[in-house]
């Protein structure tokens, strides 16, 4: 929202930057003169950096941001409407001398007592994870994630033979059908499959409930993507019977002594479909995260059912979640004792731990 003579107005950026790239990349094809859109661009960094100082200032808030390394972001340099690198540059030059003009010039805010939220530029090699009120952090596990109890998949569900997927199946503590809730149950220690678990949660029970979207080379049409809503425990249901598998006996024995890849691959298939959070269709907006781990109440995280405090689909979590990190930042800072030596590298380990154990719910 703008304001201009005491008028507000509303500028949609992203449906004009779309466009004028659009715009561009047809002018490119025809030979005519290409349109600067840097204007563009500016109005648009000026407008969100604005938002953000002030949001800033009222809420006496941090800022946190990805991390994100210098090939990844000129990498994004070829894509018009990515702004990176100008955006975080510009935010930190306007945080560096930070002026309210609607205050007086001797206020705190004012001309006179600017704010000073970060340290003035030099370079990105050389801010390191702090930069005054910014903070950044790693991206590892932050879209892909429960928001509720943590749990994310670190399974290797590559399909490699008869052998290796017989022994995946093997290292479950138990594979049942739950008749009474109609879902299937992996339970497993994340410690028979890998060590990326140690120190965090290991101890788990997958459940077959909800859907999924498959997405996968359609040879059918020319071999473009596609997409296949696969109902879980019926999918499970259908290939046991379909390979005279009884459900109601002792599942991960059958499955380990079958020797066929006309199970054992699809089988694996439907496991990875299971443990997939994040559930999109190409070419549309449907985008949604389900977890395959119910909390202690008995629910399943689903974005789009998961009320007012939870974020609401995959793009929302990955920001629900940056912003953990940020607070187990503040935290680290707010409970040292000494504020020269302070590590605010989060590893893996202290990440998962920290959405596990929820040592903040409280605080």
């Amino acid at each position: 929202m703008n304001e201009y003579n005491g008028k507000k107005y509303s500028t949609n950026y992203h449906s004009l930057l779309n466009e004028r790239g659009k715009k561009r990349q047809d002018e490119r094809q025809n030979w005519q003169t290409i349109e600067s859109i840097k204007e563009l661009k500016e109005g648009y960094l000026s407008q969100v950096i604005h938002k953000i100082a002030q949001l800033m200032v009222k809420y006496n808030a941090i800022v946190v941001l990805e991390d994100l390394n210098m090939g990844f972001k000129r990498s994004r340099q070829c894509v018009e409407s990515s702004v990176y690198q100008q955006f975080e540059k510009k935010l930190i030059d306007k945080l560096n001398f930070l002026v309210d003009k609607n205050l007086p010039a001797d206020a705190n805010g004012g001309l006179l007592h600017a704010y000073q939220l970060t340290n003035k530029f030099v370079s990105f090699q050389k801010m390191g994870k702090q930069n005054g009120f910014l903070f950044y952090i790693p991206a590892w596990n932050t879209s892909k994630i429960d928001p509720v109890t943590g749990f994310v998949n670190l399974f290797d569900t590559h399909y490699r033979n008869e052998k290796t997927t017989r022994e995946f199946f093997g290292k479950f503590k138990d594979i049942r059908f739950n008749k009474e809730k109609d879902w299937f149950e992996f339970e497993f220690d994340y410690a028979d499959f890998t060590s990326k678990a140690e120190g965090t949660r290991r101890d788990w029970t997958i459940c077959t409930w909800g859907k999924r979207i498959k997405t996968f080379r359609n040879k059918e049409k020319n071999s473009e993507w596609d997409n296949e809503e696969i109902e879980l425990t019926k999918a499970f249901k259908d290939l046991f019977a379909n390979n005279s598998i009884n459900i109601f006996k002792d599942l991960k024995k059958q499955i380990c002594d079958y020797e066929s890849k006309k199970i054992l691959e699809p089988l694996l298939g439907l496991f990875k479909l299971t443990v997939q959070m994040r559930n999109s269709k190409t070419g549309t907006e449907e985008d949604y995260l389900l977890s395959p781990v119910a909390d202690e109440n008995g629910i399943f995280y689903c974005s789009e059912n998961c009320g007012e405090n939870l974020p609401k689909n995959a793009d929302a979590n990955g920001a629900y979640n940056i912003a953990r990190k940020g607070l187990w930042a503040a935290m680290q800072i707010r409970n040292s004792n000494n504020d020269k030596n302070i590590n605010l590298a989060i590893s893996n380990r202290e990440w998962l731990s920290f959405v596990q154990d929820k040592p903040y719910i409280n605080d």
